[in-house]
């Protein structure tokens, strides 16, 4: 079975049947915002809090620009420190994305890659270019072209089109399906929507949307199903991510309260 990274779980936050079903686009202006996250992980009797992220959204006429901070606590920077950044540059109409980054630096692993779109019709290119090192050593650079047809997004820019959709218009089990350009692949995400459900954060009830992601590459499951919940209000909050890791599983939750919003 493949597992998820902690960085692929930590951008599903904070990150579509065999047919696409045609989902209504609801018209949400979406607010400039900083959402704080904390990230649990599990394992046996292990439950800590070992992350935190910031989710932030700036707008202008055109366009929105996204970023994703995620670093791990002190007491997990000894074990194994993280410090990933995501960025996302979107048109504002679709929250289509224009220019993606990822910068991280995970243990000794130091990555960059950033993802240029263009787009013809519903014809999709990505123009990617890589640089990796590993222990202090010599960069490296890479570049890759990607292609895909229809709606294509980066693993930033998927959550911001996710909030403007319409789910009291769907079903439970109408899937969403996309295309997903990294910095090295194409991956189709499917989103299922699996209806409305309460849940209990700390002190705080939320009214959410309850989705299930499933990533596959060239016909393969290429990591394992992940589930999301977007808050029913306005404001449409993504306020819980759970996902498996290697060794145990980890959730992102959020530390903001309804009466906040």
């Amino acid at each position: 079975m493949v597992k998820n990274s902690l960085f692929r779980i930590l951008t599903i936050v904070l990150l579509l049947g065999s047919m696409i079903v045609p989902v209504k686009v609801s018209a949400i202006d979406l607010p400039d915002e900083d959402l704080n996250y904390m990230i649990m992980y599990k394992w046996g009797l292990v439950n800590k809090d070992a992350a935190s992220a910031v989710l932030s959204l700036r707008s202008d006429g055109n366009h929105y620009y996204a970023s994703l901070a995620a670093r791990t606590l002190p007491w997990a920077d000894k074990i194994f420190m993280v410090r990933d950044t995501l960025k996302s540059t979107m048109l504002r109409q679709g929250c289509l994305p224009e220019v993606y980054k990822k910068i991280s630096h995970e243990g000794s692993r130091y990555g960059k890659d950033v993802v240029r779109y263009e787009r013809d019709g519903n014809q999709v290119t990505g123009y990617a270019q890589r640089w990796k090192s590993k222990n202090g050593g010599p960069v490296s650079m890479s570049d890759t072209v990607l292609h895909a047809t229809g709606r294509t997004v980066d693993m930033l820019s998927v959550f911001y089109y996710l909030r403007t959709l319409d789910f009291d218009a769907m079903s439970p089990g109408e899937t969403v399906k996309m295309d997903v350009f990294s910095g090295r692949s194409v991956e189709q995400l499917a989103v299922r929507y699996d209806g409305i459900e309460t849940i209990k954060i700390g002190k705080n009830k939320w009214r959410t949307y309850r989705l299930s992601f499933t990533f596959t590459q060239n016909g393969k499951v290429s990591s394992d199903a992940m589930e999301t919940w977007i808050s029913t209000d306005a404001a449409r909050i993504p306020v819980q991510l759970e996902g498996q890791l290697p060794l145990g599983k980890v959730r992102a939750y959020f530390t903001g309260s309804p009466s906040t919003i």
